[in-house]
């Protein structure tokens, strides 16, 4: 027991200097990230867009608006280590000398710090600190980028291909291998005041000399921190199990229910939230240790009852009663027991059928799909057949784009039995059962085929029963001034600005920027959004319960499944729900 309270000891003492940190952190980098947004969206506005997205951002290397905005960026990353990353440091150094921390006095020298940073070393130093750890998942990182991510679209590409895994795991072998050896560069820089290039050997030779202890602290802090996490979440699970063997009215039980469940996700919460300032807390303790030759000892010092660690228990208190009272009287309305996302089958039927093939809309339709999602391009004759690669070698074992072949030639291939689709096949497949989400693919993908591709749809007296879609901005753009009666989709897997102010009737995201706040947003200029691609059994059932209006997916019977599963939920269980993505969302 002594072991465990001596350890606890600094994380302990450090408590109410950390919060006051995330709170003075928190506050101040949303406050430059707004002030960034707004005068971001005023250069952007100025080069006549309204939003710097996947598919539409070259004119940043155009305009002179544009490299006003990148270098704007880049200040931003480094402003973010001075409020976010700096500070921290130098008030785990001070917090473990037994000093009691001035944490305003510690973010002025973290500012302050900032110069040393103004090097080539200190660029590659922010940028790996701002987005290479964070996509790594291992080091220290600026919390507004603490999500960044490669999209799964991405992702699923490299785990499916060796010839992309192999590099991909050497690179990340790599960068992670540097974040290890330079871990301490900050410590050496702003608790020793070495130059950069100083600190990067001394912390190579650090780690060198301690590199098993060091492996095995670092291992052992995330351990604990996932166990404490685990027993929490095992913890919730036992109670509420519990709650429900005991018999009470239903009122009743909602509320004992989710005081309890509050009462253990809150702490949950905090755990979480103070993630980051205990890890590079435990990361200075190391360093002091190392750096020092005659040994090192965290130096206590006589603590009292903080009122900030007490004004935060408080506001906890109230906002389980608050959030209680709230629920108790309008749960009905706060969790309504109504679906109304649909799903859409990817590449005509998902997995359900041979990729954009007609026998896949077939399955959509029987599989309860609102709609089948298809890919064109253009054959050498001018004619639109269905594919979605650049060729045919993965679905038909060809080697040939469909520019480089006739129609003739096209109609000749099988795609696991199935025949290669035309627009026209698939668009007759579709009518009267399910919306086609038409995307204009591929090299072919140009004004010619968006006119052709209307001129098809108003043939057959389809436009309400279709949607042209593409990754291509301006293809989009061109379809919506030009065919206002068609309805369009952009698809784009990140943007920044205006985003629901984008010419297109439809918003089709990426999972991981499919937030509450950007749907909402979405919505309010009267536009509808769906999610790409969600096929995972927990993602299906995140996106099919959000606002969303469709999600786009390759798992339609699991869709489907997981439509009624949700359709079958309790109040309680809404709750349960929507709180947890509250929390952790």
């Amino acid at each position: 027991m002594k072991t465990i309270k001596k350890w606890l000891l600094p994380y302990k003492q450090a408590l109410p200097a950390l919060l006051l940190y995330q709170i003075i952190a928190t506050v101040a980098s949303a406050a430059w990230l707004a002030l960034f947004k707004w005068i971001a969206g005023l250069l952007i506005r100025g080069t006549g867009k309204v939003a710097i997205s996947s598919g539409d951002f070259l004119f940043l290397f155009k305009t002179w608006q544009g490299y006003v905005i990148i270098l704007l960026a880049i200040l931003t990353l480094f402003l973010l280590v001075a409020i976010d990353i700096n500070p921290l440091v130098i008030l785990c150094g001070r917090i473990l000398k037994g000093e009691k921390p001035n944490v305003l006095l510690c973010f002025k020298e973290g500012f302050v710090s900032l110069k040393k940073f103004f090097t080539p070393g200190g660029f590659v130093v922010v940028l790996y600190l701002s987005l290479l750890a964070p996509i790594l998942g291992f080091g220290v990182s600026i919390s507004l980028t603490q999500n960044l991510y490669i999209p799964k679209f991405i992702t699923s590409v490299i785990y499916s291909t060796p010839l992309y895994l192999i590099p991909v795991i050497i690179v990340v072998a790599l960068l992670l291998f540097l974040g290890v050896i330079y871990m301490f560069i900050l410590h050496g820089t702003l608790l020793d005041g070495m130059k950069l290039k100083d600190s990067a050997r001394n912390s190579v030779r650090l780690v060198k000399k301690n590199w098993k202890d060091f492996l095995k602290s670092i291992v052992v802090f995330l351990l604990l921190y996932a166990v404490v996490l685990g027993l929490l979440l095992g913890l919730l699970a036992l109670v509420l199990w519990i709650r429900s063997l005991i018999p009470m009215a239903e009122n009743v039980n909602l509320i004992v229910s989710l005081v309890l469940m509050l009462v253990i996700l809150f702490p949950m919460l905090y755990i979480v939230a103070l993630f980051m300032p205990n890890y590079v807390l435990k990361l200075t303790m190391l360093y002091n240790r190392y750096q020092s030759e005659d040994g090192w000892e965290y130096q206590k010092r006589e603590s009292r009852k903080s009122p900030l660690v007490i004004a935060n228990v408080v506001l906890v208190i109230l906002a389980i009663v608050g959030l209680t009272v709230v629920v108790a009287t309008m749960g009905e309305e706060l969790f309504p027991n109504e679906i109304k996302t649909g799903y859409i089958a990817h590449r005509a039927g998902g997995n359900e059928a041979p990729e954009n093939t007609v026998a896949g809309v077939d399955a959509a339709y029987k599989l309860g799909a609102s709609g089948a999602e298809i890919d064109i391009q253009r054959t050498s004759d001018g004619y639109y057949v269905v594919n979605h690669d650049a060729d045919f070698a993965r679905t038909c074992g060809v080697a040939k784009k469909p520019s480089e072949m006739t129609l003739a030639e096209v109609k000749e291939l099988k795609v696991d039995g199935e025949p290669v689709a035309t627009f026209e096949e698939m668009l007759d497949a579709s009518h009267g059962r399910v919306i086609l989400y038409v995307e204009l693919k591929g090299e072919t993908a140009d004004q010619q085929m968006a006119d052709d591709a209307v001129r098809i749809i108003k043939e057959r007296g389809m436009e309400k029963e279709t949607v042209l879609i593409s990754l291509q901005y301006d293809l989009i753009d061109y379809i919506s001034n030009t065919y206002p009666e068609m309805e369009t989709g952009y698809l784009t897997f990140v943007s920044f600005g205006d985003t629901a102010a984008l010419n297109c009737d439809y918003l089709a995201l990426e999972e991981e920027t499919s937030t509450h706040s950007m749907i909402s947003s979405i919505h309010d200029k009267g536009k509808k959004v769906f999610v790409w691609t969600v096929n995972d059994d927990e993602d299906l059932y995140k996106f099919l319960s959000s606002d969303a209006d469709e999600i786009i997916t390759d798992n339609v019977s699991g869709a489907k499944a997981t439509k009624a599963l949700l359709e079958e939920r309790t109040l309680f269980d809404r709750m349960v729900d929507d709180v947890t993505d509250l929390f952790f969302g």
